[in-house]
Formats: structure tokens, C-alpha cells, sequence
């Protein structure tokens, strides 16, 4: 299985900060029918857990270098049984440092997303981890997040909004560009400006989708949503609108949460149901 792709002059690498983690899986898909768990057992672990991991893409071409999300942060994370973020290893692994990247594109602003955006510096105030990166985010998810009641109340008010407070922060839209052959694209669901990104070079095409989807499952059923997608109606239109693109010309993708080793690769569509196949 792959960790890694090419797509023209651009290379895509995933690497794991967090995992692998499993949870049950019923406090994930709740809206499964009960007869749903037996037919569909191959997708969970033996003891019907929900396998994940929180991956970061990092994204290098001729003129920029880039990650897709920061993963969960440092930890250790007591929810996680106390595991500690391996992004930074991850990163020296190939080279790469935090002074090297130029881009950090966040698909969105929940809580594993977003944690090695800002060291917290205890009584001396906040600095960014990529101290030379501009941090992009859509316009619709900055505005929803920092409205005053929800900003209070999350992880977004320590984690990243100072970000904008240092000039360090670049609102996005659908089709923005970041670099030649790197841009946004709106995928909104999951969040109210989850954004994907888009890659094209040498007559290829890569989509790194964010959370669209979360677990192969979705590829079968995708109008399953997570119980964490927040606008449901909208998940399931971006989630259908996304496969069918992607199958539509086997498109190279990639999914942040399904397992490492196995979260790149093309969707495939026979008859009127789709299915994922790794690289």
C-alpha cells in the first residue's frame, strides 16, 4: 500500500500524526439501520470499532511546499490513551522542517485538524509551528467559526485565531490558487467551509478531500453520515457530487481518516455503486 503519489511535478505524502485509533463504532454512525452492522462488519475492526487515524498531507511542488491539515497536536491526548502527535517525526522523515513550509491548509477547523498550528507558550503568548507559512482557510468556516458564541466555546479561540492577530492568516474560496497547479475547492458538509485541494500537473489530478468521508463505508453508503458531519443534507449532496467526479475519470484521492497505507487511491463505480481501491 501506498503512502505516497505523484501527480506531474507535484508529490503528495501522507503522514500519520495520530493512530492508529479506534472507537465504537455506533457513537460514529448512528444513523446505521440495525440490520446495517452484520452486512457491512468488513469495514469496522473485529470488535465492531471504528478504525481511524489523523493523517496530514504534505504537498511539495517546483515552487511551494505545503501540508493539508496539523493533525491533533503534540498531546499526549488523554482521550486517546495518551498518544502523542508524531507529525513533526513524520515531517523530518523527509526532509522537511516547519521553517520549510510555505502553505498550511486547513480543510477545516474541528479539533484534529488543527493542532500544530500555534505552540502555546505559557504566560508568553502564542507562536506558529510553521513560522514561515501563510495559514489558509475557507472564508465561510473563518466566518462561522470565530462568531463570538461558538469561538468562546472551542478549540479554534486558543488554537488558531491568534493566528490572525500575528497577519498570518489567508481566506480562501472555491477555485482560489495557492500555487501553479494547487488550489481550493469548496466541499462544505462536514463544516460549514470545509474545503478540499485540488491538484493538477502534467496532465494528472489529485483531490485531498478533507473529511468528506470517513470511513470506507461511505463509498457503499454514502448518504451515511458521521454524527460529527454538522450540516447532514449538505454532507451527503458533496459526498455523492465528489465520488461521481472522482469516479467519473479515476481521479487520485485521498481521505484523511481512513487508515494510513490505505487512504490514497481511486474510487470506482460499477452500475450505481461505488468502491474504494487503495494505490
Amino acid at each position: 500500500m501506498a503512502t505516497c503519489v505523484r501527480i506531474g511535478n507535484i508529490e503528495i505524502t501522507a503522514l500519520r500524526d495520530i493512530g492508529p485509533l479506534a472507537f465504537p463504532a455506533t457513537n460514529v454512525f448512528s444513523e446505521m439501520p440495525d440490520d446495517g452492522w452484520d452486512k457491512h462488519a468488513r469495514h469496522f475492526t473485529k470488535t465492531g470499532d471504528f478504525p481511524t487515524n489523523f493523517t496530514v498531507f504534505l504537498v511539495k511542488s517546483p515552487e511551494s511546499t505545503m501540508i493539508v491539515d496539523t493533525g491533533g497536536g503534540p498531546g499526549p491526548h488523554e482521550a486517546m490513551g495518551g498518544a502523542e502527535g508524531q507529525l513533526m517525526s513524520g515531517l523530518e522523515s523527509q526532509g522537511v522542517s516547519p521553517e520549510d513550509i510555505d502553505h498550511v491548509f486547513f480543510s477545516h477547523l474541528h479539533f484534529d485538524h488543527i493542532g500544530w498550528a500555534l505552540h502555546q507558550n505559557p504566560g508568553a503568548g502564542s507562536t506558529p509551528v510553521f513560522p514561515n507559512a501563510r495559514y489558509v482557510i475557507s472564508t465561510m468556516e473563518w466566518k462561522h467559526w470565530t462568531q463570538p458564541d461558538i469561538l468562546s466555546s472551542s478549540p479554534v479561540e486558543q488554537a488558531i485565531y491568534p493566528l490572525e492577530k500575528l497577519g498570518l492568516v489567508d481566506l480562501a474560496d472555491d477555485e482560489t490558487p495557492l500555487a501553479t497547479g494547487i488550489r481550493a475547492l469548496a466541499t462544505p458538509g462536514h463544516t460549514p467551509g470545509h474545503q478540499s485541494l485540488l491538484v493538477e500537473s502534467g496532465g494528472e489530478t489529485a483531490i485531498i478531500a478533507g473529511d468528506v468521508l470517513h470511513n470506507t463505508l461511505q463509498f457503499e453508503m454514502p448518504d451515511l453520515c458521521a454524527d460529527f458531519d454538522e450540516d447532514k443534507p449538505t454532507a451527503r449532496a458533496t459526498r455523492r457530487k465528489l465520488l461521481e467526479r472522482l469516479a467519473a475519470d479515476r481521479t487520485m484521492s485521498t481521505f484523511g481518516h481512513l487508515l494510513i497505507d490505505s487512504n490514497i487511491g481511486h474510487v470506482i463505480k460499477v452500475e450505481d455503486k461505488y468502491s474504494w481501491q487503495p494505490l
